[in-house]
């Protein structure tokens, strides 16, 4: 038989703990002494035992209670805490993205602040945890410089766009051609061929607009002069 204080030294836990235990009924002693004192027996030390145990694997105090009580449940009720962490694993590992995304934005500009954290709210409205995790890898394995030398080259490409509508190019001419090409080329850099994640992009650039889309590389009457030159060249 133990007194509270030497159950509470042996397990490591606090008086106050366990008097909350008791208050909630999760571990009530099984006896008190002629003052009143609680008295513990072999009994309550392994079901203290096994509230610390479920208590460390997350568990909140209402679910422990039927637990501590039940023959059965354990499994289940420990399954769905799993889930739970997996959950938030996924969450956490979408932040962990999102910080490094923000933290290569640099120079840390308040402005740069707002336009990263402005893309990265767009692209997780039109991707899927799973699609963003792809893009992620994606873009580590291309690095920096190869992403700042592509984002610079679609700035050339609508220029060279803009300046073919603007000066009144037929769509179907060889120069805008080759800038069709290699638009499609870059958009498949992007999306890895995923048919998913080029279905995102697609609905983004129909619901944000281009302008917003792009990051103010594009506009309307560019993606429509390129829609021409597209359909310019199928057979």
């Amino acid at each position: 038989m133990y007194r509270i204080g030497e159950l509470a030294r042996h397990a490591g836990v606090t008086v106050r703990a366990l008097h909350h235990y008791d208050s909630l009924g999760l571990l009530r002693p099984s006896a008190r002494t002629s003052g009143g004192h609680r008295v513990y027996a072999a009994a309550d030390v392994e079901r203290l035992y096994r509230l610390l145990v479920l208590r460390g694997l997350g568990l909140p105090l209402e679910e422990i209670g039927p637990l501590l009580d039940a023959d059965g449940g354990v499994a289940s009720t420990v399954q769905r805490h799993l889930e739970r962490v997996e959950q938030q694993l996924t969450a956490l590992a979408t932040l962990r993205a999102r910080l490094r995304r923000l933290l290569d934005a640099g120079p840390h500009s308040t402005q740069r602040f707002l336009d990263a954290l402005e893309a990265m709210s767009m692209f997780e409205k039109y991707y899927t945890p799973e699609q963003l995790e792809q893009l992620e890898q994606r873009r580590q394995a291309l690095g920096a410089d190869a992403i700042k030398a592509v984002e610079q080259e679609w700035r050339d490409l609508y220029a060279q766009v803009r300046a073919h509508r603007e000066g009144g190019t037929d769509p179907a001419d060889p120069a805008v051609q080759a800038l069709v090409r290699r638009s499609g080329e870059l958009i498949r850099m992007f999306t890895g061929g995923d048919p998913g994640i080029e279905a995102g992009l697609k609905r983004m650039y129909e619901q944000e607009g281009p302008a917003r889309a792009s990051r103010g590389v594009a506009d309307p009457a560019d993606l429509e002069y390129l829609d021409r030159a597209r359909a310019a060249s199928r057979p």
